[in-house]
């Protein structure tokens, strides 16, 4: 058997299209939104909108903030993994996580494996089929025990997603 020194992980490019596409329209759709209410108010000043065009401010911010959360490279070494964001690099040595636990993440039309890496009680990250083409290459590739009986609910899936750290349970 051959041994692979490091796998890295290759973007699906189908989401990576459906992310860019979406990430892309929302933006210019609330920007062009945002622009026309600002104009506006200058004409005349209205609390609706202001509100209305901090909602949209917001919602930019949370979009962009998703858009680059979700863009990460994973390189899996023999000893660790380093998981590489926009504006962060975080390696972990295998000895120091616990576990990992898979769960379906149901979409409309096909339903996608989800993989989250488990240290101490927390969930320090995931890794998607839907984001990744070669999702079951790092699967094997992690030298982590998988743990079939740990509980966590969509709303910390979504979390995580935003970059938060969430807790998981054993049944």
């Amino acid at each position: 058997m051959k041994f692979i020194e490091e796998v890295k992980s290759k973007r699906n490019f189908e989401s990576f299209l459906i992310i860019y596409f979406l990430t892309f329209m929302i933006s210019t759709v609330f920007s062009l939104i945002l622009f026309d209410n600002i104009k506006d108010l200058q004409n005349e000043f209205s609390i609706s909108l202001v509100i209305k065009s901090l909602f949209f401010i917001i919602c930019l911010i949370f979009i962009w903030f998703f858009f680059i959360n979700i863009h990460t490279q994973i390189l899996i070494t023999k000893n660790g993994i380093t998981i590489k964001k926009f504006f962060k690099t975080k390696y972990y040595d295998f000895e120091d996580l616990n576990l990992y636990f898979e769960r379906l993440e149901p979409s409309k039309y096909k339903d996608y494996k989800g993989l989250f890496i488990v240290k101490g009680n927390e969930v320090v990250e995931r890794i998607s089929s839907f984001d990744y083409s070669n999702y079951e290459e790092l699967k094997h590739s992690l030298k982590l025990e998988e743990n079939k009986n740990v509980r966590i609910n969509s709303l910390d899936i979504l979390r995580l997603m935003f970059g938060q750290v969430v807790k998981v349970s054993k049944r």
